[in-house]
């Protein structure tokens, strides 16, 4: 049993499904250069408690026609961290934004781990 809730409702009752964000998250973040993955942990982000069926650490939350998203990515050791994340957080923004019109008042980007491997230079990545 799947349990989804429509969060978001235009005057022409067109439903956007909070899953639908999170995709089109993973998707954004994916495409930018230094980023090695989603970490899939199923502990919150306050790292209290244990989420059941939390696949991956990408956490939307919405109301009043806006969102605030929370994902969790490891990065490659080549990449300068904070210009990735920076790429990411407006990436995430500009994506969802454009394709579902919903405002994103806000993205936090967590960096869980570096992934030291020799993957950078065998997919001919370049990162910065």
């Amino acid at each position: 049993i799947m349990s989804r809730t429509a969060k978001t409702e235009t005057a022409n009752n067109l439903k956007i499904f909070e899953d639908v964000i999170r995709r089109i998250v993973e998707i954004a973040a994916a495409d930018v250069d230094g980023v090695r993955g989603f970490v899939t942990s199923k502990v919150d982000f306050a790292g209290l408690f244990i989420r059941a069926g939390q696949q991956s650490l990408i956490d939307v939350k919405t109301g009043d026609g806006s969102a605030e998203i929370s994902l969790g990515i490891n990065v490659s050791g080549k990449c300068k961290v904070k210009s990735t994340a920076e790429k990411v957080q407006q990436r995430v923004k500009d994506d969802v934004q454009s394709m579902t019109g919903i405002a994103v008042t806000k993205v936090s980007v967590y960096i869980y781990g570096i992934v030291f491997d020799d993957e950078d230079n065998e997919n001919g990545k370049n990162n910065e």
